[in-house]
């Protein structure tokens, strides 16, 4: 017993030691949707805000300095606004990010924060006290996702629906779908996700997307293009339109075949595709967990706002390829996509 308290004491130590940021600069989380809003309505501050701890799990967390949290009950335009409003006035008053700081974003987090950041004017906050240097995008859900659209038209009908659209709702959705409000996935159609805060904003947004499997890929058939079982490419790459899309880049694949690909004419202002994981799914992307798979790097060796991009890629022929070129990450199967990114940035 006093070896195993010891072990763990030890292991306490060292998780206690790792570094909260990137390259020296505070990071940031906001967290994506949560399902159990719907069902404990209004949820309470201290409630939302364990949820948020707890929502990116042991890797990011151990390597953040704070987090925003929302109610996933709320809209974006109503109480997630007031929300971040508040979040934004506790920045600006407590000096935290007046070197500048860095957000990374989960799934419905990278909606929400961009409202938020197109607000910042609005809201009076002295961006020289509250610097943004960079957004980290994982599994970005800023274009919506036909889930949601699939979720609306659910909870809205009145007649007869098909088990099979059922289970699949109730996998995204994570309950069973009921004439009642959902909150924000509303906003999270794709047209609704699209009108919100369309201006370009100077922040640089830094996308990673994946396009594994969950939930046995029986959401895959619903969602438009390529996905990583909740949010597609159009969303996940910042497209500037929706659409049919297999990668987030013309001249290269998910698997980092250097082919041409059906992907998007142009991304959102100030949005930039550094890294695509071809199994990586739409939880992977933020855990330590290996996805195995190739991962492409689109925008590489590039520093914004003094965050350095530099992943340690290779361009060869590969015989599973016919011989074709293929760029992708030296060993980028050894390590997860969220450690790939925290070890390359914080450089």
């Amino acid at each position: 017993m006093k070896t195993r308290a010891l072990l763990v004491l030890l292991f306490g130590m060292l998780a206690g030691t790792v570094q909260a940021d990137i390259n020296g600069k505070p990071v940031i989380l906001v967290h994506g949707f949560q399902m159990d809003d719907l069902q404990n309505i209004p949820p309470n501050e201290a409630y939302l805000n364990q949820r948020s701890i707890d929502y990116f799990g042991e890797f990011w967390t151990q390597r953040a300095d704070d987090h925003h949290y929302f109610s996933s009950a709320d809209r974006v335009s109503g109480g997630i606004k007031n929300q971040f409003k508040r979040h934004f006035q506790d920045l600006e008053n407590n000096g935290k990010c007046a070197q500048g700081c860095i957000w990374v974003t989960h799934s419905t987090g990278d909606l929400v924060l961009r409202d938020a950041l197109s607000r910042l004017g609005q809201w009076g906050i002295d961006q020289n006290r509250v610097k943004v240097l960079a957004v980290i995008d994982l599994a970005g859900a800023g274009g919506g996702t036909e889930l949601a659209d699939l979720a609306v038209t659910v909870s809205q009908s009145s007649g007869f629906i098909q088990s099979s659209i059922r289970v699949v709702v109730g996998l995204f959705l994570g309950l069973d779908v009921v004439p009642e409000n959902l909150g924000v996935v509303n906003d999270l159609r794709p047209s609704a996700a699209r009108s919100i805060a369309p201006q370009n904003l100077a922040f640089p947004r830094l996308r990673f997307v994946g396009t594994g499997s969950a939930f046995a890929s029986l959401t895959k058939p619903f969602i438009q293009g390529s996905d990583d079982s909740v949010v597609p490419l159009h969303s996940a790459c910042g497209a500037r339109y929706a659409g049919n899309y297999e990668s987030c880049n013309r001249s290269i694949r998910v698997n980092g075949q250097l082919k041409s690909s059906r992907a998007p004419s142009s991304l959102m202002f100030n949005n930039f595709v550094v890294l695509m994981g071809e199994s990586a799914d739409h939880f992977e992307v933020i855990t330590d967990d290996r996805a195995g798979g190739n991962y492409a790097t689109v925008v590489n060796d590039a520093t914004f706002n003094g965050v350095r991009v530099d992943f340690d890629d290779v361009t060869e022929r590969k015989w599973w390829s016919w011989f074709t070129k293929v760029r992708t990450l030296r060993n980028g199967d050894r390590k997860s996509m969220s450690r790939h990114i925290y070890e390359t940035l914080d450089n």
